[in-house]
């Protein structure tokens, strides 16, 4: 058995786990180190070299570029396109090709398409507005009001042919689709309208990519740092307990696992499955949301140190599986300026369509790739497309075989075209089923608490000293499910544990 000592111990190597770290560090408090589970930094950024280029297991884009401290180091430091330098604006080039097919190879009507989605923003736009006391679901409240205003828009014998509603509604089904990918979540039914508003977009384009993939990002974050950094990063070392001497507790339990590592009552021990155990004073923990979901009831031991309501908060938001399915090929089978391929899967009726939609009488095996909801190409790798999917993980037990057989059918009628090859290669990633993740990113879930995000983030105190911190995207309030919400996570945490330190000394 090992044993270390240090005053800080930083809980994983994502984003908020280094910028925490980087932020001590230019600060000159040097006594910490971080411990990560997997054999690599970057958390749910995961960068992999592919041939002459890599691809974006994880995180992708930067999300706005006004006020975003990613965007800020990313064009300071010349890793993203120049052109994003001078210009705020989304940039649109109208020779790129979209395009919105529906089963059967057809282009779906461009008028009717273009008064769909001015419809579904038109919803969104009042969901945020929304503020009653009663919180029903985001789904049913964007569609309720999408069909009134259609109705308003269209000729009011459009809807008698259920031809038309049916191709209304599946229109709807896919930007459900689109805006699970988006928000995280495995339906819009399971997301709460009143706390909708919360999330703040930054003004400035949504997807923005590295020139050479998110690492760049970590690589330059730790470079003015590289020795300090690399001397106090642990990688393979997975929590398996953050033990609380209980002499500090005012109730006593019998045993307490805590002293037979350490007799001084005022420290914090962590007990690593490699069997190493970590004495410090204060843990900044900077696992997923997803994990915290999973443990919160056994890492922490003992687990009465965390307060009912802060159990709670976790257990009520949302923290959902967004996964990539990236089909390499020998060379493109698609038209060069093509930007994004949009499945219209057809829809029965309105009844069908919501027991669709909940996964109601829905047989995964045979149907989940109907959750893929675009299918685009990569940026700095041009034989490669990624399909993007929400709503469900079933495909995380297939065989490669089988995910590009059934990928492979979708590209084919949705195209119209029997000469799609099937892929030479595939990459996967597997969010749901890595248990140090167990999904992708959060939002706020349908019956949570406006404030459980804040209580997510609140330090463990006892007797007015912390000893546990909380960061990682889900403790952002306006910017949770984003890599620079986890990133200003862990300057907040640093910045606390900078200001107490100066005070206690």
């Amino acid at each position: 058995m090992k044993t270390l000592e240090t005053q800080v111990a930083i809980i994983g190597g994502g984003i908020s786990g280094v910028s925490c770290a980087i932020e001590l560090l230019n600060n000159d408090l040097k006594e910490f180190l971080i411990f990560e589970a997997t054999e690599r930094i970057g958390g749910r950024c995961f960068t992999v070299p592919y041939e002459d280029g890599f691809l974006e297991m994880g995180a992708q884009f930067i999300h706005g570029q006004v006020d975003n401290p990613i965007f800020k180091i990313a064009i300071k430091n010349d890793l993203i396109e120049e052109i994003y330098k001078n210009s705020t604006a989304e940039i649109d080039d109208p020779s790129k090709l979209i395009v919105f097919n529906d089963w059967n190879g057809n282009q779906i009507d461009e008028k009717l398409l273009n008064w769909a989605q001015f419809c579904l923003y038109e919803s969104y736009s009042l969901a945020r507005l929304q503020s009653e006391n009663e919180d029903p679901n985001l789904g049913e409240f964007i569609y309720n009001n999408y069909i009134r205003l259609m109705k308003e828009k269209l000729e009011p014998n459009f809807f008698e042919k259920s031809e038309n509603l049916n191709l209304i509604n599946s229109i709807y089904q896919w930007n459900f689709k689109w805006e699970c990918m988006y928000n995280g979540c495995a339906s819009m039914f399971e997301m709460s309208l009143n706390n909708f508003s919360k999330y703040k977009k930054l003004e400035g384009c949504q997807i923005i990519e590295f020139k050479k993939g998110y690492q760049s990002l970590f690589e330059t974050l730790i470079e003015k740092h590289k020795k300090n950094f690399s001397q106090r990063i642990n990688l393979n070392y997975e929590l398996k307990n953050i033990l609380i001497c209980q002499k500090l507790l005012n109730f006593k339990i019998d045993g307490c696992r805590h002293c037979e590592f350490s007799h001084n009552e005022n420290k914090i021990v962590l007990l690593f499955s490699n069997e190493t155990v970590v004495i410090c004073d204060r843990v900044v923990c900077t696992m997923s949301l997803g994990y915290l979901k999973e443990n919160i009831d056994d890492l922490i031991v003992p687990n009465l140190i965390i307060c009912e309501e802060k159990k709670k908060s976790v257990k009520r938001m949302g923290f959902g599986t967004v996964n990539k399915i990236i089909l390499i090929y020998d060379k493109p089978f698609w038209d060069k300026n093509l930007e994004d391929i949009y499945s219209i899967w057809p829809t029965e009726s309105t009844e069908k369509m919501f027991e669709s939609l909940k996964h109601d009488n829905f047989d995964l095996e045979s149907r989940w790739s109907e959750d893929i909801c675009t299918i685009c190409p990569t940026l700095y790798q041009k034989n490669a497309l990624i399909a993007w999917i929400a709503g469900n993980h079933y495909h995380e037990r297939l065989t490669n075989e089988q995910v590009k057989v059934e990928c492979t059918k979708i590209l084919k009628k949705f195209l119209g075209r029997d000469d799609i090859p099937q892929p030479v290669d595939i990459k996967r990633s597997n969010w749901n089923s890595n248990k140090f993740f167990k999904g992708s990113y959060s939002y706020y879930a349908y019956g949570t608490s406006s404030n459980d995000i804040q209580r997510i983030a609140e330090p463990i105190k006892i007797k007015n000293k912390t000893l546990i911190h909380f960061a990682g995207e889900a403790t952002h309030e306006s910017f949770y499910s984003t890599v620079h919400g986890a990133y200003l996570t862990g300057i907040r945490e640093a910045n606390r544990i900078i200001s107490e330190t100066n005070k206690s000394s």
